[in-house]
């Protein structure tokens, strides 16, 4: 089994080193950039197993892995699933083993080849019930369905609208980081740490002595 994992780290690591792009090779310009809906629309699209070389037999099943087998594989993965625009994004914390469970469960799926805009792996197939994925209950469609389902679509004032980001943005980090939501909390999204002209909190990047030395040319 050693050997055998050696390899696949091989293969993903080699994978991760020589993508195949479909584009024509060009240097980009910045009037070629296109919107995201657009080039939703627009892009190639890629098996994933046939685009990499990493077939999703290829991955043991989790029972046969160690932590840290777990650990060495998941961080492979996400590596080469980064290079490939396809990046593997949770909102929530859940475990290494769980994580792989999900990449090797849905390897086998089609992606969108983007150049100007992230690409996201489908943590779930279409169609699976909310909780009955393989991230359990940890479902990333649960969570995005708990969190919006008080929503309704409004008119509101910029002042409300921010508050509402606020109370959204509190709800995600508690859930994501559970006692040290703290650590993570949006000062910019809440009145109460606005400075004394109204301007939302600048997490100290707004130093005067940076602005007077913007302005020495008006001296």
């Amino acid at each position: 089994m050693e050997k055998y994992f050696n390899q696949l780290l091989d293969d993903i690591a080699y994978a991760t080193n020589n993508i195949s792009w479909p584009f024509a090779e060009k240097e980009l310009q910045l009037w070629d950039w296109i919107p995201d809906e657009e080039e939703n629309q627009t892009a190639p699209i890629r098996n994933l197993q046939d685009w990499t070389g990493i077939q999703q037999s290829m991955l043991p099943p989790e029972t046969m892995l160690n932590d840290e087998q777990i650990h060495l594989l998941l961080e492979a993965l996400n590596k080469m699933l980064n290079e490939y625009n396809c990046c593997f994004v949770l909102q929530t914390a859940v475990s290494e083993r769980i994580q792989y469970s999900c990449i090797r469960e849905n390897f086998n799926q089609d992606v969108k080849v983007k150049r100007w805009h992230m690409g996201f792996f489908e943590t779930c197939k279409p169609g699976t019930e909310h909780g009955k994925c393989a991230l359990g209950e940890h479902c990333q469609c649960a969570f995005y369905a708990e969190l919006f389902k008080d929503m309704i679509d409004e008119d509101l004032t910029p002042e409300e609208e921010r508050r509402r980001e606020l109370e959204i943005e509190v709800q995600h980090i508690k859930r994501k980081y559970g006692d040290d939501w703290m650590k993570y909390y949006p000062y910019h999204l809440d009145a109460a740490y606005d400075d004394e002209y109204g301007n939302p909190y600048d997490y100290g990047f707004g130093d005067e002595d940076d602005d007077d030395e913007d302005d020495w040319w008006r001296k």
